[in-house]
């Protein structure tokens, strides 16, 4: 059953470009803390997301599941949700818990699978975050993952992505944290989430995922002050980036670099026409010390000083 496998797989990649069209509404993450479950008879799914579980429980003695109620929980609240890679064999298949927050559909017998749907988003977060904990076998490694989509007419365009994933042994609630990367303008109109207690081609029974308290995070720590002609900057030390937010009144040709207290140039690059967007520039590997973040607008000059830090 190998090409299951490699479907199940390429869901990680997939998913946020398949996820249907939605109605207006907030940005929400439903049932985030699970506390909300939802009965089907021979098994439960947390409300609001879609599991495996249908395709897995079809001849219920059986049948297994890969998602479950837990109460190991995170904070408030008396639940989280519980995703582990099993082996099922009536198929002869490794299975990953996986869910969404869209629609998913799995033929077993083909190893093809359909995901649709998603849950409105009217805005830009910058992370999705949450806690966790992992308990991984044999180097298997985990994975929880954001996608934001637009559709005009018949076309629908990726905004942006962005995932978490790790191989280490986790046995407290840690926080987690997934950056959201904007590769296309716009706003978005859907929001897909997915999580995986295997995140890679060979899987290992008994790798175990723990997730609560999911939310969406809007630049925290952003310093209004630094605001000059529509321009912001929030330094993401979790990912060792600066996100700079622009907002101009027009497009206006814009060039972003960063130096170091020397005049020497270490990253940098030609945004081109900017009216609203994001962009990034990323500092890992530069050495820890001060440096001048520079942004050329409209004939303008802005800069800016950070500490860069490499903890």
């Amino acid at each position: 059953m190998k090409l299951v496998k490699m479907k199940l797989k390429s869901i990680i990649f997939s998913c946020f470009l398949m996820a249907g069209p939605v109605l207006q509404g907030q940005s929400v993450i439903p049932n985030p803390g699970f506390e909300n479950w939802t009965s089907f008879g021979s098994y439960f799914d947390p409300t609001g997301w879609d599991t495996p579980n249908e395709e897995l429980m079809f001849i219920p003695p059986l049948g297994i599941t890969v998602v479950s109620q837990s109460t190991d929980h995170h904070g408030t609240g008396n639940f989280s949700v519980k995703l582990e890679t099993k082996y099922f064999s009536l198929f002869q298949l490794d299975v990953p818990g996986f869910m969404t927050c869209g629609k998913f559909t799995v033929d077993l017998v083909t190893g093809t699978y359909i995901l649709s749907g998603g849950v409105p988003v009217t805005d830009l977060p910058t992370h999705l975050k949450g806690f966790f904990k992992f308990f991984p076998m044999g180097g298997d490694s985990c994975v929880v993952g954001i996608g934001l989509t637009k559709t005009t007419g018949s076309i629908k365009d990726t905004i942006g992505l962005g995932s978490f994933s790790t191989k280490d042994t986790i046995t407290d609630w840690t926080p987690f944290s997934a950056w959201i990367d904007y590769i296309n303008p716009g706003v978005p109109d859907s929001m897909n989430i997915i999580a995986m207690s295997t995140a890679q081609e060979i899987m290992t029974i008994g790798t175990t995922l723990y997730i609560d308290d999911l939310y969406l995070d809007y630049t925290v720590g952003l310093d209004k002050k630094d605001q000059s002609a529509g321009i912001s900057v929030y330094n993401d030390q979790e990912t060792r980036r600066l996100m700079i937010f622009i907002e101009f009144t027009k497009p206006v040709f814009t060039r972003i670099r960063l130096f170091n207290m020397t005049g020497q140039e270490v990253s940098g690059l030609d945004a081109g026409l900017v009216e609203n967007d994001r962009k990034t520039i990323a500092y890992a590997g530069l050495r820890e010390g001060i440096y001048i973040l520079e942004i050329l607008y409209d004939n303008k000059i802005y800069s800016k000083k950070f500490f860069l830090d490499q903890r």
